[in-house]
């Protein structure tokens, strides 16, 4: 299933104090301190021998943008919308991030891939793959088997999993 003929909403509620948020390219710099985490890198990319700049931000976030539909994971807090990490829908996968390590550990991230997964249904997808968690990753693993998604093939660095929405 293609995305271009799907219209992406700009937000997408989840609750009083959480969304997502379609991001104009010209925001795409506030994810740098997200990406300059080293352990945001370690977790999420596999990546332990540098941190991102703005040239590999852009180039993920447009191939990103290009299978799917991006999004900025805002909390509502001290009366404004604040950014604190990003999810991508497709079928061939879904990155998530929380690049803020202070929302760690607060079950945003099933919020989000709950909210996503209605999304995906909405628009009629028939899976969603995940194509590598990181062994040592435990928590995203713990997150996606607990929403549904089955390991379908593993090596000695990562898992994938997938999700049959029909």
């Amino acid at each position: 299933m293609a995305f271009k003929n799907i219209i992406q909403p700009q937000i997408i509620s989840i609750n009083e104090n959480l969304r997502l948020r379609k991001p104009d390219k010209i925001e795409w710099k506030i994810a740098l301190p997200w990406y300059q985490n080293p352990k945001v890198l370690y977790y999420s990319e596999g990546v332990t021998d540098k941190v991102y700049d703005m040239d590999i931000i852009n180039r993920m976030y447009k191939y990103l943008s290009s299978i799917g539909e991006l999004y900025f994971i805002e909390i509502f807090e001290n009366s404004v919308w604040k950014p604190i990490g990003d999810v991508t829908l497709s079928e061939e996968n879904m990155p998530i991030a929380i690049g803020d390590e202070k929302y760690w550990g607060k079950g945003i991230g099933k919020k989000v891939i709950r909210k996503l997964i209605e999304r995906a249904k909405s628009i009629g997808l028939s899976k969603i793959y995940i194509p590598e968690i990181y062994l040592y990753n435990n928590r995203s693993q713990n997150l996606f088997t607990s929403m549904g998604f089955i390991e379908v093939s593993r090596n000695d660095k990562r898992r994938s999993y997938e999700l049959n929405l029909l």
